[in-house]
């Protein structure tokens, strides 16, 4: 709360009728300083391409890009850039069979980082050309998740999710070198996909999904130090406020949004948010935290002061990853499409039921 100094005037046995209104009428005014938050809605909707998964706002384009995986069997993957008002398209990279599905954004360096996940490499482009400027690795077969990029220190960090008999791992990669610097498996035994980063801290958060935990991991030991529980079931993604030192949990299973305190490792609330909650983004003051509930169809507006959920929104029918703009605080949804049966050995691709809901970016204000 805010606190105001005393210029001595109250403390005189007598003021003036004039000087008292003249208080009391700015003290009307500092109360009506703080506008009551406008209610948030969707306005606008737009059809996009096949095979949406994650997108990120970029400084560098002033764009939204989000990855288009394609249909399936097609090998005609893209990155799409959105103009940030209308949703127009205003960029397409064509990728063909490297496909990406988690996107961070480096703007001081212009570079957009995409997990390719079919071919195991962390695909590099330069946006101001939408060349492909390097595919780093480590090792055969990784199954990578999510991105989360560092650009103080041109870093970028990568889930790589234990499956098939492999473990589950986070590289650290030196992008400015283009090499996996570090591959940290230390204290990772299970299926981690989720992934946040605390600066100050120099640490990442991980949520292992089987276990429905959070493990802290530790840069400079280069191990999970600690795990606790993440306070629901299915933990599938984390966001990291750096003010509160809290950790926003999407649980799956449990359909919920649950908030951790970093310091004590202590389960603060668990907010209901809807069926399949998946994606989970802060504001860029942290006041609010975006759910993307995949089963419910809906985006989930919390306010994080008072853990309460201030709208339910209908965005499309498989919402999946949010992604806020920093300057002007719009949110932005990718809505995954009805999935057809998956062909058996030998068969055509089965084409994809029509879904005039799915395949789409929504545009959020709060």
């Amino acid at each position: 709360m805010p606190t105001y100094a005393s210029h001595g005037a109250l403390s005189r046995p007598m003021i003036g009728r004039r000087h008292a209104l003249a208080l009391l009428g700015a003290a009307g005014l500092a109360l009506r300083a703080a506008p009551a938050r406008a209610a948030a809605a969707v306005e606008k909707t737009v059809k996009v391409a096949p095979g949406l998964y994650e997108l990120a706002v970029s400084s560098t384009t002033n764009l939204v890009h989000v990855a288009a995986a394609g249909a399936r069997g097609a090998n005609a993957a893209k990155v799409i850039g959105l103009d940030l008002r209308t949703l127009e398209v205003r960029s397409t990279i064509e990728l063909g069979e490297e496909a990406v599905f988690g996107l961070a954004v480096n703007d001081r360096s212009g570079t957009l980082f995409g997990t390719g996940t079919r071919a195991g490499k962390l695909i590099a482009i330069d946006l101001r050309s939408g060349q492909i400027k390097a595919q780093i690795g480590e090792g055969e077969g990784a199954h990578l998740r999510q991105v989360v990029v560092d650009e103080a220190r041109d870093r970028a960090f990568v889930s790589v999710v234990g499956v098939r008999g492999k473990p589950s791992a986070i590289w650290v990669v030196d992008t400015a070198a283009g090499k996996v610097a570090q591959v940290i498996t230390e204290g990772l035994d299970g299926m981690f996909t989720g992934l946040t980063y605390d600066a100050a801290g120099d640490r990442l958060f991980a949520t292992a999904l089987q276990s429905n935990e959070v493990a802290e991991i530790s840069l400079s030991r280069q191990a999970a130090v600690r795990r606790f529980a993440a306070g629901g079931e299915g933990t599938v993604n984390v966001a990291f406020d750096p003010a509160s030192k809290r950790l926003y949990c999407a649980n799956q299973k449990s359909g919920d949004l649950s908030v951790i305190d970093a310091a004590s490792g202590q389960v603060v609330k668990a907010v209901p948010t809807g069926e399949g909650a998946l994606g989970v983004t802060l504001s860029a003051d942290g006041a609010l935290a975006y759910v993307a509930n995949r089963g419910a169809g809906t985006v989930s507006v919390v306010e994080t002061r008072g853990l309460t959920v201030l709208a339910s929104l209908q965005t499309g029918t498989h919402p999946n990853t949010v992604a806020v703009d920093r300057r002007s605080g719009l949110a932005y949804v990718t809505n995954k499409a009805k999935m057809g049966p998956r062909p058996q050995p030998g068969q055509a691709p089965v084409p994809p039921p029509e879904d005039p809901n799915g395949d789409t970016v929504s545009l959020i204000k709060a």
